[in-house]
């Protein structure tokens, strides 16, 4: 599956794009939909700080790249969700759920052999990593949770890889979990994203229901750059103190805290325009 590129601005707050793409996956994804007028899109990112002109940029770009199109109602436009979009987007879903739920371990790693030319494989790579499948190298990747294996079946037959591919379950001599982690993640890294989650929205509130929709905005895009590095390890494998559990609780209390305030906002910004 193809992702939309996206990229942070210099002073490394989120791009347009970026904040495009989540509050369609927060808040019209999320909710079921694929129809969402441009004014409130628009509406959402001003309210996040970006102005009007890039936001209907980056529609723009992303509407010419296939991801989603427009549709004139009268004198305004609604915008409709592609099905690789809607795809993309439920795939994020899935992945943040799955973030937020302990990975059960009954000692038994999915490993995936897989062969072909490199230039083809570049896509299955990135979405192996996503889904939180670890390289040992020579073309191996493991994982400790399951959860992504339908997703990764799913895109290598879309990109005619099936017969390049072996599905195996496997179990480490032992003491050789911990070696197999070693070498499958760079953990220092993924301890400093979920450190610098924890250091950004711990104890913050929101004082209105437009504070809310912007924080939960912000939380859900940073979140998501914080477990598309994490591999979601079982406890069992994790070096004691990680700090993974504590940003993931303070995550989904956030979140339950911003839910209702922030709905209301997106409902008043989404509302139908036509009198």
């Amino acid at each position: 599956m193809e992702t939309p590129r996206t990229r942070r601005r210099t002073d490394g707050s989120p791009s347009a794009r970026t904040l495009v793409l989540t509050v369609l996956g927060e808040y019209v994804r999320y909710a079921g939909d694929v129809h969402v007028w441009s004014r409130a899109v628009v509406g959402a990112l001003a309210a996040c700080g970006v102005g009007e002109a890039a936001t209907r940029r980056a529609l723009a770009r992303l509407g010419a790249e296939g991801w989603l199109r427009t549709e004139p109602v009268g004198r305004w436009t609604c915008l409709v969700l592609e099905p690789r979009l809607v795809a993309l987007l439920t795939a994020w879903t899935h992945r943040l759920e799955r973030a937020v739920e302990e990975t059960p371990w009954r000692g038994e790693w999915q490993q995936l052999l897989l062969r072909g030319p490199a230039q083809g494989r570049a896509l299955v790579e990135e979405q192996l990593a996503f889904e939180g499948f670890g390289r040992l190298g020579g073309g191996v990747w493991i994982a400790a949770d399951a959860g992504g294996v339908g997703a990764i079946e799913e895109l290598l037959r879309e990109q005619g890889l099936a017969a390049d591919a072996t599905w195996l379950v496997s179990r480490a001599a032992a003491d050789g979990d911990a070696e197999l982690v070693a070498r499958a993640w760079d953990l220092a890294a993924v301890r400093a994203a979920h450190e610098e989650f924890t250091w950004r929205f711990g104890g913050v509130r929101a004082g209105s229901d437009k504070e809310a929709f912007v924080l939960r905005t912000r939380l859900v895009h940073a979140w998501r750059g914080t477990f598309e590095r994490d591999p979601r390890l079982p406890q069992e494998l994790l070096p004691p103190g990680w700090p993974g559990l504590v940003s993931t609780k303070l995550f989904v209390d956030t979140w339950r805290a911003l839910r209702g305030p922030a709905d209301r906002h997106w409902r008043e910004l989404s509302r139908d325009p036509r009198p």
